[in-house]
């Protein structure tokens, strides 16, 4: 026990010697980065300091700038204002001259308001008239487009149907034939049908008679010849009939359908046709084709 305690003492003296050399250590340590900060501190105020000057210089720049701009801005304020007042003077001069003549003016004027008034009631009414014409006059001309449009569509029409009816007529009239007659001449052009008539009539080179003859004893008056239907044979289709002409009876017997019956008649070099279309009980459906200008023979 008396041999470990001076061991254990000098131990601590040891450990307290080491920490004394580390606290010293830190406290030098702490010392020389203060006096850095310190440097640091000096040198950013310095900076501060400078940056401080500079700005007050240039703010007494500015509040300068901003007196001598204020003394100028008054300065034209004040002369802008003597402008106006002159003008103003001026004015009211110009104005004053203005107004006295303006006065003799409507002296005048007035003389000559009831003249104008009464001129300016005349063209109104006249206006009036005139546009009432106006509105008639375009109502008639509307009317009038209006009845010309429908009459172009009528015409148009017309002329369709003309078309069609020409178209019809030449396609008929190309239907049809010629044959010998039963004198042995060349017939005109023979139609089998009341269409067919209808076209020759329109072609104009004969004037033509359509009839239905029945058997009877006394004549029938065509034209300019007289007829009697003597026969009339349905199944054979086949007829027979008499002809009064000039005073002269012809006899054509036992004459099929279509087939142009050839005869004179008061002198002329062309022949009368007589064609028949249709043979029934006892009656004959047919026309008679004369010629127009009969030419002495």
């Amino acid at each position: 026990m008396g041999e470990a305690s001076p061991s254990r003492f000098k131990l601590a003296a040891v450990v307290l010697s080491v920490a004394v050399a580390g606290l010293l250590i830190i406290q030098a340590y702490t010392i020389r980065s203060l006096r850095s900060a310190e440097s640091r501190m000096a040198v950013v105020e310095a900076r501060q300091s400078k940056v401080r000057d500079t700005i007050d210089g240039e703010v007494a720049k500015m509040r300068q700038a901003a007196a001598l701009a204020e003394a100028e801005r008054d300065k034209s304020l004040e002369a802008v204002r003597d402008e106006v007042d002159q003008a103003r003077r001026q004015a009211q001069g110009v104005a004053g001259k203005v107004k006295e003549e303006a006065l003799k003016s409507v002296d005048q004027l007035a003389s000559r308001v009831d003249v104008s008034e009464s001129k300016l009631e005349q063209q109104q009414e006249a206006g009036a008239r005139v546009a009432t014409e106006i509105t008639g006059l375009k109502q008639a001309a509307t009317s009038a487009q209006s009845n010309i449009t429908s009459v172009s569509t009528e015409v148009r029409q017309v002329r369709t149907d003309v078309a069609n009816t020409q178209g019809r007529l030449e396609r008929t009239i190309a239907d049809l034939k010629r044959t010998t007659g039963d004198l042995g001449l060349m017939s005109g052009l023979i139609a089998t049908n009341a269409r067919e008539v209808d076209a020759l009539k329109q072609l104009g080179d004969r004037t033509y008679t359509e009839f239905t003859l029945y058997k009877r004893k006394e004549p029938i008056k065509l034209a300019d010849v007289s007829i009697v239907l003597k026969k009339a044979d349905v199944k054979s289709s086949r007829y027979t009939l008499e002809l009064q002409v000039d005073d002269h009876k012809i006899e054509k017997k036992d004459k099929s359908a279509n087939e142009p019956l050839q005869f004179y008649v008061g002198g002329s070099r062309q022949p009368h046709e007589l064609v028949v279309n249709q043979v029934g009980k006892d009656q004959i459906v047919g026309y008679l084709a004369a010629p127009k200008a009969p030419v002495a023979r």
